[in-house]
């Protein structure tokens, strides 16, 4: 059996480019503005999200106009960036040894991980669970919505399309990105996985 879901990121959220995992940031008007767009392009019945605030308030707010079904499932929070969170983007990378290390983690997330934060493997190890719970909601092929962030995003194609996050760096993925995703499980019990579509905001 296999499914077919829309991954979404989060809307537009306010202040400057920050690293966002357990840090909150309040999306803005025009963030929303992109969710209702690619709604508009699709039948979503049921939404999957992320608890985090920005992108609980999107999926909500869809849910509201489309009258569609809202589960909050933790597995989609974005990673936890332990001492990076909330940091600057611009502040961070020039920052010493703390840059150097941000750096190797973009280039291959499984050699380190952020400090005091979570690691690789059990992030994509609980967006597999989320991967799952989501092929078990009964609905028609493209009306399952998930409204997450863009490392939970990049972190499920990584996981299903066997991707590295170094090339998955390459896919633009804006706020209000939407990834369609056709995934299942092989015999063998293994994810598999591929990108059918891919429309910005």
């Amino acid at each position: 059996m296999s499914t077919i879901v829309d991954l979404v990121r989060h809307g537009t959220v306010e202040g400057p480019p920050r690293l966002l995992g357990l840090t909150e940031a309040p999306v803005t008007a025009a963030g929303l503005a992109a969710l209702d767009r690619q709604a508009s392009r699709r039948n979503w019945q049921a939404i999957v999200t992320s608890p985090r605030d920005r992108a609980r308030a999107g999926a909500e707010h869809v849910a509201r106009r489309r009258g569609a079904a809202v589960t909050i499932d933790a597995d989609w929070a974005e990673m936890d960036f332990g001492a990076w969170d909330g940091r600057p983007l611009a502040e961070l990378k020039a920052e010493g040894a703390l840059g150097d290390a941000f750096a190797t983690f973009l280039e291959d997330p499984t050699r380190l991980g952020p400090p005091g934060g979570e690691d690789w493997e059990t992030f994509t190890r609980r967006l597999a669970r989320g991967l799952d719970r989501v092929a078990g909601v009964d609905a028609a092929p493209g009306t399952v919505a998930v409204v997450t962030h863009a490392g939970a995003l990049r972190g499920a194609l990584a996981v299903t399309t066997g991707l590295r996050l170094v090339d998955l760096w390459r896919l633009r993925i804006e706020y209000g990105t939407r990834v369609t995703l056709h995934y299942g499980r092989a015999g063998d019990g293994r994810l598999w996985g591929e990108i059918v579509e891919v429309v910005q905001p």
